[in-house]
């Protein structure tokens, strides 16, 4: 008799494998969307990465977080029947596979799991069932979107009751664990990601948490997101200890604000993605140029060094939510925004200190040391004065059917 699980059992095998606020149909719901788009052939998918740590894209179609484990399913039963092995079945795993092989069956495979591939199916043809999920993952069910919600509350509780209670004299680590202690209040899992940084130290894009202790009036950036279920938020707020900006603190902090708004405004149904980011990163090129800070907004060169980064991601499973997986898989001019997507949108402004005195690496391929350094002449003086800290907000955004969105975190002060 075969130990294979069947998966319409596995509930009563093995409960507390599941996602705690997803029902099991909720699974089955996207196992079965995955086959009505794939069709034909056998996706088989184990739960543990190549680099060690959990597939994501099997937790997804499956709700158990566990290595070790691999689930198949073919896509004529429309995701319904499907075959869990557990880490002691590798003779039932093989002889399934076997079988597979033998009716010549078309192979869905992940590549996050290259060296199960490889082991069990060198050389044989496949199709990336990552790139199919990707794009299913972007887009978040009703459940998905339930949990990202409670993620975002709790996250945000833990950022009020930082403002609430910090003190002159606390450390970047104090602050941290004043919203670390919130979220387990308001029932977190954990906490995907942190970063507490002030003055200089907030230039980094994404610092850590130190023993610094802030000084009353200087920036800090704090990034972080709470687990709820696996599921993460995402929030960026920049502020200081006395509740009080310096003249140049609040000038650096509306024109991030004011970008802010621009994307965020832009994020509804149908409008793509690069043309909402390049919308606020002209307003922020538009505000430095004002106050001399760009000499020329067109040149490649001055948008790189004052655009760091990209202005926003996907949030889910993952903090950056198969996004750079996206990235690379979807074009731009596909890059749309969908009911169901939740995204961040995180304008930026960094002036690290020294940030003048040499041509960053990340510039090499725009211009000269000597093209940088004569623009760095030009502008010094303005630089000076804000020298020394950053500016971050990052809210989350729910794409929504209607044609509007949902800010779920409202957390940038104005």
């Amino acid at each position: 008799m075969k130990k294979t699980i069947y998966f319409t059992l596995l509930m009563c095998v093995v409960p507390t494998l599941f996602g705690q606020n997803f029902s099991e149909g909720a699974f089955a719901k996207r196992r079965e969307l995955f086959a009505r788009e794939i069709r034909t052939g056998v996706a088989i998918i184990p739960s543990t990465m190549r680099n060690g740590n959990l597939n994501k894209n099997f937790y997804y179609l499956t709700g158990i977080d566990m290595p070790g484990y691999v689930y198949a399913f073919d896509m004529q039963d429309r995701g319904e029947n499907g075959k869990l092995f557990t880490p002691d079945q590798v003779k039932e795993l093989e002889s399934f596979i076997e079988q597979t092989k033998t009716d010549n069956k078309r192979l869905l495979l992940s590549a996050f799991s290259s060296d199960f591939n490889q082991k069990y199916f060198y050389q044989a043809p496949f199709v990336n069932a990552d790139s199919i999920l990707v794009y299913k993952r972007a887009i978040k069910d009703e459940e998905e979107i339930a949990v990202i919600r409670e993620a975002c509350r709790i996250t945000s509780e833990g950022i009020k009751y930082m403002y609430k209670n910090m003190k002159p004299g606390m450390s970047e680590q104090d602050l941290f664990h004043l919203m670390e202690e919130r979220f387990t209040q308001e029932g977190g899992n954990g906490i995907a990601f942190q970063q507490v940084s002030s003055g200089n130290l907030g230039t980094t894009p994404h610092a850590d948490v130190t023993d610094k202790v802030p000084g009353e009036d200087e920036m800090i950036v704090v990034d972080i997101g709470a687990l709820k279920d696996k599921y993460t938020a995402d929030i960026t707020v920049a502020f200081t200890i006395s509740g009080k900006f310096t003249k140049e603190q609040q000038t650096i902090y509306d024109i991030v604000y004011k970008s802010l708004e621009t994307g965020v405004k832009g994020m509804v149904k149908g409008n793509f993605h690069a043309q909402v980011e390049r919308s606020a990163q002209d307003v922020i090129i538009d505000e430095l140029y004002k106050l001399g800070l760009v000499t020329d907004k067109e040149s490649p060169m001055q948008r790189a060094f004052w655009i760091q980064h990209g202005f926003g991601h996907h949030i889910g499973l993952d903090t950056h939510d198969v996004w750079y997986d996206y990235l690379r898989m979807i074009p731009d001019d596909r890059r749309v925004y969908i009911p169901g997507m939740i995204l961040t949108f995180e304008p930026a402004i960094y002036f690290p200190q020294g940030g003048l005195d040499t041509i960053p690496q990340r510039l090499t391929r725009l211009a000269t040391e000597e093209e940088f350094l004569d623009w760095a002449k030009q502008i010094r003086a303005v630089y000076r004065q804000y020298e020394g800290f950053a500016v971050r907000l990052e809210e989350d955004i729910l794409i929504k059917d209607d044609g509007t969105n949902e800010n779920l975190t409202k957390m940038s002060l104005k």
